[in-house]
């Protein structure tokens, strides 16, 4: 046992794959932009517990699918030695990048003060970059798993926390463009 963490601390930090704090900083940012999306969609009268839930479960899944670009860009930008970039980090990547794009184009182009009404570039930035993400996730999960011949699949070792979101985000494509409906909804 060593000083300052003990036999646990030290396996964390020989274990190449384990969240960092610059991965904890890419989730932060992913917040940030989550809450950009969302500071028009919080209603003026009184929600009930269950809008409550579900406004704080969107918030978490848009949050958590906009970190994936900030996460690809500060493990490649850090410098630091750390598990490779596999499908999982590069579809988590693709699958937040429409959420981070459409929010600096809602912080660009913001309305005046008062004034109501949708923004056209932000929900046209938005609903094209969804709808490109998910196509192209749809098409590389399709070649990836689907139109593989028996017998011709690959045995991978396991991934990087980052990968098993990735692949999770990647597969359940339909659940981004849901999110979507639901932050435009809330703006009208």
């Amino acid at each position: 046992m060593t000083q300052g963490g003990g036999e646990l601390a030290d396996q964390a930090r020989a274990e190449p794959g384990g969240v960092t704090l610059f991965d904890g900083i890419a989730l932060v940012a992913g917040a940030a932009i989550a809450s950009v999306h969302f500071r028009q969609a919080i209603p003026g009268g009184e929600l009930a517990p269950v809008g409550w839930a579900l406004l704080w479960l969107t918030f978490a899944g848009v949050a958590l699918t906009a970190s994936g670009p900030f996460l690809a860009a500060v493990r490649r930008l850090s410098g630091r030695p750390g598990p490779p970039c596999r499908l999982g980090d590069r579809l988590w990547a693709l699958m937040g990048a429409p959420w981070v794009l459409a929010a600096l184009s809602r912080v660009a182009s913001a309305p005046p003060p008062g004034g109501e009404g949708g923004d056209p570039l932000y929900e046209l930035v938005l609903v094209a970059g969804l709808a490109v993400a998910s196509v192209s996730a749809l098409a590389i999960v399709w070649a990836r798993w689907v139109m593989v011949p028996p017998g011709a699949r690959e045995v991978e070792e396991p991934g990087s926390w980052s990968h098993r979101i990735g692949l999770a985000l990647g597969v359940a494509w339909p659940v981004q463009c849901g999110l979507g409906m639901v932050v435009l909804g809330a703006q009208g």
